[in-house]
């Protein structure tokens, strides 16, 4: 009995010694808001506290707290967390993306004015799907960064393509996909909203996968999906 009591004691110690003492303190207060917001909310586009938050945690943590945020603590701490080991193209991805997958736990967001609710897997799939319009703006950007000036001029072209500079390419984000869609897909017990936001995604780019037939048949018949039987009379075989 002492063994495990002493142990028990041992995790809690350790567990907060993954966060140095300033990150800790602002990842605790991130840890209070019990919703994901974008940097500007409101119908007036007011600057949100809590993305600030996350703000000063990225710039000021190391790869590891990044990391034990993301596998940690709530769901708005996880959801900004995963922001960060996406940008920094941390190897633990797959790995965070299979736990989320697991734990499927709902997240609440707030985008500019619109609220929706939504699932830690969900959101951190989308994110990598959609990053291929940033490497676009990216590749624009680019191309004509030598003509932007000034920081007025820096800051019309991202509010004009909404996006920062990736650190991605196409070929990257694509063996990403391919990894995330297996990890779901041979999961049969993946739920409903996370196939249908895989086959609603490739559908509005037109983009076929015949090889994932089988698979999503099996999600098909299980939820009685028009999205995923909609997909699938497309992608055909």
């Amino acid at each position: 009995m002492m063994k495990i009591t002493g142990l028990l004691f041992f995790i809690p110690a350790f567990c907060f010694g993954q966060l140095s003492p300033e990150i800790n303190k602002l990842y605790d207060e991130l840890s209070k808001s019990k919703r994901v917001e974008s940097a500007a909310i409101g119908y007036g586009g007011s600057e949100s506290e809590v993305y600030k938050l996350f703000v000063e945690i990225d710039k000021k943590a190391s790869d590891k707290e990044v990391e034990y945020i993301a596998f940690n603590g709530n769901p708005v701490a996880k959801t900004y967390g995963s922001y960060s080991v996406f940008n920094r193209k941390l190897k633990i991805l797959d790995q965070l993306f299979d736990s989320y997958l697991k734990n499927n736990e709902p997240i609440s967001i707030i985008q500019g004015c619109v609220g929706s609710n939504s699932h830690l897997a969900d959101e951190l799939y989308k994110m990598v799907f959609w990053e291929k319009d940033n490497i676009k703006a990216t590749e624009v950007y680019r191309k004509h960064k030598a003509s932007i000036k000034t920081e007025h001029e820096l800051s019309n072209f991202i509010q004009l393509f909404d996006a920062k500079e990736s650190k991605w390419t196409m070929k990257e984000i694509d063996s990403v996909l391919i990894k995330f869609d297996r990890i779901v897909l041979d999961n049969p017990s993946s739920p409903q909203n996370l196939v249908e936001l895989i086959t609603e995604s490739y559908f509005f780019i037109k983009r076929k996968h015949p090889e994932y037939h089988d698979k999503l048949a099996y999600f098909e018949k299980k939820y009685n999906s028009e999205e995923i039987k909609k997909y699938l009379k497309f992608s055909g075989q």
